[in-house]
């Protein structure tokens, strides 16, 4: 929001006065902060615009002219026509053969300064004069001149189409990026090399670039321009300087192309550091003419923005920063990023258009700029604080306060956090003192004002309402609960609610109690102190009580009655009594799942440390007889010595283990196998009992441990399905979880996940 407003005639508070001195000073920090922009905008030493020029400069890079072919003077030329110098016949050979192929210029990047034979350099000046489109280079020498060339060399530079100076420009870090299209002794200034190759070439002739007034009495350059390289993974197509000779080179590959010859072998000629060494190794001197007549040919020479420019454009990013910072703060670091992302995007368009503006001032402004504006709000921030916290700490204390060692007189921040952490705890305990006799209560508990508008409530109230009650309505929550006498639509005052037990949306048995709040005088209340009692666990405890009673009531009575049966008719024939044994069997084993289960889901648990490994050997004591009679073999990895331990209920867990390899082995085939095995990691112990038997179908898996569940696998065997009901009980309420992997025809794994015991 806007950091000033409309003058009111009434007296502008503190808060008021301090930022408006904050509006007054950012101007005047702004004021010094455009110049230093300015002025670091027109520093050509500026060393951070140098990688950021590489940078962008890598995002677009420049395609290869088809018209530029170098001939390279390379590690196998040197080694078939020998040592270097080359007798100047050969150079004669080869501008005969170039010129045969009528290509539109020679640049021939070869220094010849040293004495030769006078008929070989006749030879190549005529070689010279009959091609006609050959440019040769000049060297200079000393801070003012150009070198002299040999008198037998002068009817070869004579012959040439042009002289050219091949001289770079390397910025502070020692990298080669511009050069000046034209530069010499005042009076006598010589174009660039790969200039005359490129007006050769029948391209317009106007130098891209402004020229520049006369800053030396010895030297003059202008036209200054970068070059823009290629990329550094693509290379101008070249052809070997003896491969040329022998003719191995087509004419048409040669024909209308402008010829860049120089030499890239290992030791030769003059090499620099450019922008692509870092990946390409250094760049000879023929490559950096041949990416320079790349950009003229295309029209793409990089060319830097004035001064005055530059410096225009910087200024007036970050005044369009300073401005958005006082208007919008809160998002000054958004605001900023947006800034410098603009300023590098458009810095990277300039590029793209042939124009260099160096960001690296306009960054730095940006950057200044919001560290400067984080401080002085900082500041005010600070300043405001005292203020407030002196006043609130001149203010009555409501509980005794808990005072700590103040902090450095010196250090005015250490002394506001302290000031501020005095206030919080203050407050802090105010509220708590109120609430926390609320929050320790076992049942939900609410606290409205006389409207029914919750003030207060406890954690298990929210458990209850499912969502923040603060500032609700006590008669609208309790209607979306679904508090039966507020069915009809009518709505009654909070004293007249019927304190029932009901059941809410979510099945759950509540019993509702209701008391006013009454102040120290007087009879009217200030509020309204309600509960909700959950009796959903002990309804549904009794629920399950009944119903397994009726269940005992039933399935014991059958085989009791079968027992009578059968000793009033064959009260003396052998087979009966085996029939009678059977029954009673069943009987007693039904009523242990019963009495099993009902120990598994009860309270009465007695924990402590427990060998797991102990509970394992009771479990395969007690099924070895089953295991044997069957003809299945039992196998575990775990032995006496295992120092595996967990908090268990022993009876209850070793019941556990029984019933899961009970039921493997019921439902395992003879002669089958099953196994135990454990792991423990990251505090859990995993135990997985597997079988071979028939499986059990995906569709039932999800069922497989609620009661009274019987399966197509279990077909055959006796039982009500309790087995696994106890065995997943057991688990949970060792803090444990189990769960089943089985496919059809090939067998189920039971996983038994326990947490192991601390030491």
């Amino acid at each position: 929001m806007m950091l000033w407003r409309k003058a009111e005639k009434r007296q502008p508070t503190h808060a008021q006065r301090l930022f408006h001195g904050l509006v007054r000073e950012w101007l005047w920090i702004g004021l010094l902060l455009l110049p230093i922009t300015a002025y670091l905008s027109l520093s050509p030493g500026l060393a951070l615009n140098n990688p950021l020029y590489d940078s962008l400069r890598r995002l677009a890079p420049l395609p290869v002219d088809p018209r530029i072919l170098l001939v390279t003077i390379d590690d196998q030329s040197v080694k078939a026509l020998g040592r270097w110098p080359w007798p100047r016949s050969l150079h004669a050979d080869l501008i005969d053969r170039l010129s045969d192929a009528q290509p539109a210029a020679i640049l021939f990047d070869v220094i010849f300064s040293e004495p030769g034979v006078p008929a070989n350099d006749r030879r190549l000046a005529d070689a010279i004069c009959n091609a006609g489109n050959v440019v040769l280079p000049l060297l200079r020498e000393g801070a003012a001149t150009y070198s002299e060339p040999d008198p037998q060399l002068l009817p070869l530079l004579k012959c040439a189409k042009g002289l050219g100076h091949i001289n770079v420009e390397a910025d502070s870090d020692g990298v080669v990026r511009s050069l000046y299209l034209r530069e010499g002794p005042p009076g006598a200034t010589t174009p660039q090399l790969a200039w005359l190759a490129y007006t050769l070439s029948g391209q317009p002739s106007e130098m891209p670039g402004e020229p520049m007034a006369q800053t030396s009495a010895q030297w003059h350059r202008d036209y200054a321009i970068r070059i823009p390289f290629i990329a550094a993974h693509t290379h101008f197509p070249s052809v070997s300087y003896a491969s040329l000779l022998r003719g191995e080179v087509a004419p048409e590959r040669l024909r209308n192309r402008l010829i860049l010859v120089g030499a890239t072998a290992s030791g030769m000629g003059d090499r620099f550091v450019t922008p692509l060494s870092s990946i390409a190794g250094t760049t000879a001197g023929v490559e950096i003419q041949a990416n320079v007549l790349n950009g003229l040919l295309q029209e793409r020479s990089i060319v830097e923005l004035p001064g005055w420019l530059a410096a225009l454009i910087a200024t007036s990013l970050v005044a369009v920063l300073l401005g958005l910072l006082l208007y919008r703060p809160r998002y000054a670091l958004w605001m900023t990023l947006g800034c410098m992302a603009g300023a590098l995007l458009g810095a990277w368009l300039l590029l793209r258009m042939g124009h260099w503006w160096p960001p690296a001032a306009c960054l730095i402004g940006l950057l200044l700029s919001y560290l400067i504006w984080n401080w002085r709000r900082l500041s005010v921030i600070l300043a405001y604080f005292g203020w407030e916290l002196a006043r609130l700490d001149h203010e009555p204390k409501v509980l005794p306060e808990r005072r700590r060692a103040p902090a450095s007189k010196g250090d005015m921040l250490q002394a506001r956090i302290f000031a501020l952490e005095q206030a919080v705890s203050r407050t802090r305990d105010t509220r708590r003192f109120m609430a926390d006799g609320l929050e320790c209560l076992p049942v939900a508990t609410l606290i409205t004002d006389p409207q029914g508008t919750i003030l207060l409530a406890n954690r298990i109230a929210r458990e209850v309402f499912g969502s923040d009650l603060v500032s609700a309505n006590l008669i609208e929550q309790l209607a979306d609960l679904g508090y039966p006498p507020l069915h009809n639509g009518v709505r009654p005052a909070l004293s007249a609610l019927e304190l029932v037990e009901f059941r809410d949306i979510h099945q759950r048995s509540l019993r509702m109690e209701l008391a006013p709040l009454l102040p120290a005088e007087g009879d009217i209340a200030l509020g309204w102190l309600l509960s909700l009692t959950d009796l959903s666990k002990e309804r549904e405890a009794q629920q399950h009580r009944e119903t397994m009673l009726r269940f005992l009531s039933h399935d014991l009575r059958a085989p009791h009655s079968a027992i009578l049966a059968l000793l009033d008719v064959h009260n003396s024939e052998s087979p009966v009594f085996a029939q009678i044994e059977q029954q009673v069997k069943r009987a007693l084993s039904l009523t242990e799942s019963f009495v099993q289960l009902a120990k598994a889901e009860a309270d009465g648990y007695q924990f402590q440390p427990t060998l797991f490994a102990m509970l394992v050997m009771d479990a395969f004591d007690q099924v070895a007889l089953l295991a044997q009679l069957k003809g299945i073999h039992l196998v575990h990895d775990l032995d006496e010595a295992d120092e595996a331990m967990v908090s268990a209920d022993q009876s209850l867990l070793t019941r556990a283990l029984f019933n899961v390899l009970e039921n493997a082995i019921k439902y395992s085939p003879s002669g089958t196998t099953v196994s135990l095995s454990h792991s423990s990691g990251q505090g859990v112990l995993e135990c997985r009992i597997s079988d071979q038997g028939p499986g059990i179908a995906p569709d039932d898996l999800p069922e497989l441990f609620n009661q009274y569940r019987r399966f197509d696998s279990a077909q055959g065997s006796e039982g009500l399905g309790l087995g696994l009901t106890m065995v997943k009980a057991v688990v949970e309420r060792h803090g444990g979880r189990i769960r089943c992997e089985s496919e059809l025809e090939k067998g189920s794994t039971f996983i038994l996940s326990l947490p192991l015991l601390d030491e």
